[in-house]
């Protein structure tokens, strides 16, 4: 008997041996090759350190500048009290509208808004942008006659020899005849109507 678990270990320990090997090779074999690692990158360069930074780091607290728009231009506004608002252009942007209070840029705000002019409060100071004027607007819907003459706004009359021509001005229109009565049945013509 003690022959008989002898032999059986041996198999069983050359079995265990066939596996092993068995495992290995097949490992080797469908393992894909390593890739070799990309080249390490070179150091960053060195660079002298931010002295805002560090100056922040250790509790230095600075003031920031405002940015200041170099170029503020009113196209139009709306002047309603406490509800108006302005077009204004801010360094050639599109143009926007803007509330009073309301930030323009940072650091300046649109204060007052009249007729003529937008007021900003800005840190330098209180800047006015002015409004540009309003567009004429024409009265007649066609040319004047050959005889006047327009000059930007005003039309002239001509003159004959130093003394202005005085325009004929156009004949009244005659004025309708007043509402008649209607008529009573069996009542002779232009005989007032009768009461009931």
């Amino acid at each position: 008997m003690l022959k008989k678990f002898a032999a059986g270990a041996v198999h069983l320990l050359f079995f265990a041996g066939v596996v092993a090997i068995g495992a290995y090779w097949s490992v080797r074999i469908f393992t894909p090759a390593p890739i070799p690692a990309p080249p390490p990158l070179p150091p960053p360069p060195l660079r002298d350190p931010d002295a805002a930074a560090a100056a922040r780091m250790f509790g230095k607290v600075e003031i920031g500048q405002a940015i200041v728009a170099a170029n503020i231009q009113a196209l139009g506004a709306f002047v309603a009290g406490k509800d108006s608002s302005a077009i204004l252009v801010v360094d050639g942007k599109p143009p926007r509208v803007f509330l009073i209070g309301q930030e323009v840029v940072p650091g300046t705000r649109v204060v007052t808004i009249k007729p003529e002019v937008v007021v900003l409060d800005s840190p330098s100071g209180r800047q006015e942008v002015r409004l540009p004027p309003p567009p004429a607007v024409a009265l007649s819907g066609g040319p004047p006659p050959q005889s006047f003459t327009r000059e930007g706004n005003t039309l002239s009359a001509p003159t004959v020899s130093g003394t202005p021509v005085v325009a004929p001005r156009p004949a009244p229109l005659p004025q309708p005849p007043p509402p008649q009565a209607p008529a009573v049945p069996g009542a002779p013509p232009g005989s007032p109507p009768q009461k009931q």
